[in-house]
């Protein structure tokens, strides 16, 4: 009788989606309310610095690594670091920001984790259809459509996973080092330039490029890129390595969720 009682795994799972679904809307809610100018300008911050760049660029007569347009190739490396920086913040802060969680216990710190992480990756691969569609159709670029769609959509989806991964382990650590939110930021922004952003990895001197192979941002970046160019240089990638550093960061920050849920929530 006990074992009838209890609720299936099917029926806990979709009570789980429908909290997550919840916090997600409530989150865009929230966003809309506050500021409707300040949302939208964080939904287009990747179109932003993609124009500050190219307006660099042009300015110091920079060609592109690869292709014939600067604004693709810059394009399609910006978009998967945008990808990773924006989401494992988004998780990094949800951890920390759990006052919602205290009032109702059906919902985890985890969930609101998840529900920001999702809405996040969400609004990236709207920015992402937008701004290739825009360098298609009105700057006139055809490579923009990509060549291998599953190409793009898989390497968006693994770096957006590794991101979700990396979230919740720096949510963990920063909920007892409060500095550690200004540690990654410093440290994110340095990746920008040891991601491949606006270079081609395999063109870089063997012992620099030797460093540079071991952040999975990178190798995220070249996955992206092979669904544009049909030719590019791919020496570099490691699918393997960046699977490994998603399934690896997502089952570490799970355990240490978990193992320090008490801890944290008795900080608060």
């Amino acid at each position: 009788m006990t074992a009838l009682a209890r609720p299936g795994l099917g029926t806990a799972l979709a009570v789980q989606v429908r909290v997550v679904v919840s916090l997600m809307l409530r989150e865009m809610r929230m966003h809309a309310k506050h500021s409707r100018l300040s949302y939208l300008l964080e939904m287009l911050e990747p179109m932003l610095q993609l124009t500050m760049m190219m307006a660099v660029f042009s300015a110091i007569g920079r060609q592109a690594d690869f292709g014939t347009s600067m604004l693709l190739f810059l394009g399609t490396g910006m978009i998967p670091y945008f990808t990773f920086m924006h989401i494992s913040s988004k998780a990094m802060t949800a951890l920390r920001g759990g006052g919602l969680t205290k009032g109702v216990p059906l919902v985890k710190p985890l969930d609101l984790l998840l529900a920001r992480a999702f809405l996040e990756t969400l609004q990236l691969a709207v920015v992402a259809i937008l701004l290739f569609s825009f360098i298609h159709i009105v700057m006139g670029v055809p490579e923009a459509s990509p060549i291998q769609p599953l190409k793009v959509v898989s390497a968006f989806l693994v770096i957006a996973t590794t991101a979700i991964g990396v979230g919740i382990v720096n949510g963990v650590i920063g909920a007892f080092f409060r500095l550690w939110a200004v540690v990654y930021g410093v440290f994110g922004r340095s990746l920008l330039f040891l991601s491949a952003v606006f270079y081609v990895p395999d063109y870089m001197p063997t012992q620099i490029r030797d460093w540079l192979v071991w952040n999975p941002v990178l190798h995220g970046v070249e996955w992206f890129r092979t669904g544009f160019y049909l030719t590019y240089p791919t020496e570099c990638l490691d699918k393997t390595y960046l699977l490994s550093w998603a399934l690896g960061s997502v089952f570490l920050g799970l355990i240490l969720e978990r193992a320090t849920r008490r801890r944290r929530m008795a900080a608060k």
